[in-house]
């Protein structure tokens, strides 16, 4: 089975400089993914900005904003 997982915040670019995001670490979507890969399933593991390694075997997707996300989360499922 294929789960796709979603982690992390989102930046929004308000100028070249700032941005808009949110607290999020990432690590409950990241604990997600290393529980089902533990259950043998594929993960499409989609993340904002953090600060973790992805777990091993998980296709892992970098993202910067909700928008990305978005298209990401959309491709993948269409997979």
């Amino acid at each position: 089975m294929k789960f796709v997982v979603t982690a992390g915040p989102t930046r929004e670019p308000i100028d070249p400089v700032r941005f808009l995001s949110n607290r999020s670490s990432g690590k409950m979507g990241y604990a997600i993914a290393a529980a089902v890969l533990e259950g043998n399933h594929d993960v499409v593991l989609i993340s904002g900005p953090v600060n973790l390694a992805p777990p091993a075997n998980a296709k892992w997707v970098n993202v910067i904003t909700s928008d990305d996300m978005h298209e990401a989360v959309h491709e993948a499922v269409r997979d």
